[in-house]
């Protein structure tokens, strides 16, 4: 008797249907923490500042008490007043745009035909890329140099390295997307070499080759990477970020056109891992403590007397380093050990002041922030850009087509630069993988 056949699925290829569920996940990284700590209208948080004509000023008092003394015989000292100094600040333009085929939003309308529909999507990434840009902004520098060439393969294959334009800080395309649209500068006159957008990323240690879609002649190592448009570049268009503020490595001595070099007191407070701390392969709370008490030294803002006010960041790797010597040291309490900030962010709490780990952080790098003296300077906040009143859509002329587009008109001021510090140079091999 011959075995009886079997019917296996695989011969039902006709006949079984696809089953689709409803489920729609994001895998791609969107952790924001220190945008999420500014975030406005929350006590404690940056003050805000409205901008309109030409710049914001505001008043810095750079000069100490003086003009006082004891006599020996009766006699006043001579007239004296602390020296004040107007900051200003400007804003500056950002944008995401996305353009939408007419018959692409009629076939994502039902949910039996797409997970969502284009509509939605569309306002997902545009809000979700403004996010990004503000995370990463916030780290770099206002000459928005996002990494530098290490090699040239060919006119469309280029490896980059030092995100943010600093040496051995990180992958190098940390601050790089599939689909971003860049500019090549040289290096010795920052004139643009061409544009292309990103088709392909590899990653490799520090080492990212990025695959271009368009070719660019002539690119040549320590070349500038920025973002761009097919019209201009992001160059010097950039929001401050930590990188000017702080004054890493003193090569922004001025900010908001006040000088550190003829101010002191208004420098930031920077230490060098292994010249200013015992050790730079191992990160300690001694080092945190030597930061805080030389931040208020400088500034009057004393992260004991209100720790609330104060952000400590690092990287992964030196936060872990960080921990294990504090573990070694003492036994904690859960409820000491940890809390939860702004965001639902996880910090560790370090001699009292919350410490949370940023991606974005460059590598080696502990930073030390007080937060109100930071400020928002407000001209239009994220949203779409709209014309007389016509909904965030437009018609592409002359195409069955729309586009839409997020803007922000802002920029980041320090009020008081030196109530935040610095420690770099830390030893930090632990990276965050950008997978692509």
């Amino acid at each position: 008797m011959p075995a009886p056949t079997v019917i296996t699925d695989t011969e039902l290829t006709g006949l079984l249907k696809n089953v689709y569920s409803q489920f729609r996940e994001k895998v791609q990284n969107l952790v924001t923490p220190l945008l999420a700590q500014l975030e406005k209208g929350r006590a404690g948080g940056p003050r805000n500042m409205r901008w309109g004509g030409n710049n914001v000023f505001f008043d810095v008092v750079v000069g100490r008490p003086s003009g006082a003394t004891f006599s020996s015989a009766g006699y006043f000292p001579p007239d004296t007043t602390a020296t004040e100094v107007q900051g200003n600040v400007g804003v500056v333009r950002a944008y995401t745009t996305r353009q939408v085929d007419g018959l692409a939003f009629v076939g994502t309308q039902s949910k039996d035909a797409a997970f969502t529909t284009i509509a939605k999507k569309t306002m997902e990434e545009i809000k979700d890329a403004s996010t990004l840009l503000m995370q990463q902004a916030l780290h770099n520098k206002s000459d928005g140099v996002v990494a530098l060439i290490g090699s040239v393969g060919s006119t469309t294959s280029i490896t980059v390295t030092s995100p943010y334009g600093i040496a051995s800080a990180g992958q190098g395309s940390l601050l790089l997307s599939v689909g971003d649209y860049i500019a090549v500068l040289n290096n010795s006159d920052n004139s643009v070499r061409g544009r292309s957008a990103i088709s392909a990323i590899s990653v490799s240690g520090d080492n990212s080759t990025l695959t271009l879609s368009t070719a660019i002649a002539s690119m040549a190592a320590t070349d500038k990477i920025v973002k761009a448009t097919a019209s201009d570049t992001s160059f010097n268009s950039a929001m401050n970020g930590l990188i000017n503020i702080t004054n890493r490595g003193g090569s922004y001595a001025s900010l908001h056109n006040i000088s550190a070099s003829n101010y002191g007191i208004w420098d930031s407070v920077r230490l060098v891992a292994g010249t200013d701390t015992p050790d730079a392969g191992q990160p300690t709370e001694s080092d945190i403590w030597d930061l805080i008490q030389r931040i208020a030294g400088r500034s009057g803002k004393d992260a004991m007397v209100r720790p609330q006010d104060f952000l400590l960041m690092t990287t992964p790797g030196v936060g872990k380093k960080l921990m294990e010597s504090m573990v070694g040291q003492r036994r904690f309490d859960a409820n000491e050990f940890a809390t939860t900030i702004k965001g639902g962010y996880k910090a560790v709490n370090v001699c009292g002041i919350p410490l949370v780990m940023d991606y974005y952080v460059p590598a080696g790098t502990i930073y030390l922030l007080h937060i109100p003296s930071l400020s928002w300077v407000d001209a239009k906040d994220w949203g779409f850009v709209e014309f007389e009143g016509a909904g965030p859509w437009r018609w592409l002329q002359g195409r069955d087509a729309f586009e839409t587009t997020y803007g922000w008109y802002g920029n980041l001021a320090a009020l008081a630069r030196n109530a935040h510090g610095s420690i770099t140079g830390y030893t930090d091999t632990a990276r965050y993988t950008h997978v692509v």
